[in-house]
């Protein structure tokens, strides 16, 4: 076989390896972004159970201080109850002992409905607690594996710029030429394979004796159909 032809072969399996490495380098942080954001989808309605679990405690809480103020108001109108020296100071603290309880009541109430609803939402959060660590365990092992297929086709990739920088020396300026031009033309691809009488990039029929020359491999010939450069592999 022609050695400059030989060497395009080479050349050209460099090149489409090249070129699958930087689109596969390229695509990575779009598929980092893509599993993120269905994480963070996923994650977005357990966030929210949490918030409402974290909501209705701390209102809780806060109701039960208030009971506790109430209380201690109430035990204030007791004693102001014993202390009353006419109807008036008496029938005060009659009131507003009345209405401290009704206030202790209501609160009382509320306090129960959350305490339903800290028990109801804390009982969906633990289970699907587990459902989302895993799925967040998952998502932290795929972004692992991805950060180290990048590490490594950024390895591979400095490897055949190397290995491709003097194949690109060893042919005649007009071959380099020709292979760069094509290369821009037909998205990487300069040389087709000739089999059965065809052009497999373009399916253009090949004369036999064309074909038969292609074969034999002495010069470089290209497609009539679309200008690639072709070649024969045993």
């Amino acid at each position: 076989m022609n050695p400059e032809l030989s060497q395009l072969i080479s050349l050209q399996d460099v090149d489409v390896e090249i070129k699958r490495i930087k689109a596969e380098i390229e695509s990575l942080p779009v598929k980092r972004n893509e599993l993120e954001s269905q994480f963070a989808t996923e994650n977005r309605e357990f966030l929210d159970l949490k918030q409402q679990l974290d909501e209705a405690i701390s209102q809780k809480r806060h109701l039960e201080t208030e009971i506790e103020a109430e209380q201690q108001k109430l035990e204030k109108f007791k004693t102001d109850q014993m202390k009353a020296t006419n109807e008036r100071e008496y029938s005060t603290s009659v009131r507003e002992i009345d209405n401290a309880r009704k206030t202790i009541g209501a609160l009382e109430t509320e306090v129960l409905k959350l305490m339903e609803q800290v028990e109801k939402l804390d009982a969906q959060v633990k289970e699907r607690s587990p459902e989302i660590e895993a799925k967040r365990q998952q998502l932290e092992t795929k972004l692992a594996e991805y950060e180290t297929l990048a590490k490594t086709d950024a390895e591979k990739l400095e490897a055949l710029l190397a290995e491709r920088a003097p194949m690109l020396e060893t042919l005649g300026s007009e071959t380099r030429s020709t292979y760069d031009r094509m290369s821009r033309i037909k998205s990487g691809l300069a040389l087709s394979e000739a089999r059965d009488y065809k052009c497999l990039a373009c399916r253009m029929t090949i004369r036999p004796q064309v074909f038969n020359d292609i074969r034999r491999g002495e010069t470089l010939i290209t497609c009539e159909n679309c200008g690639r450069i072709l070649f024969y592999r045993e």
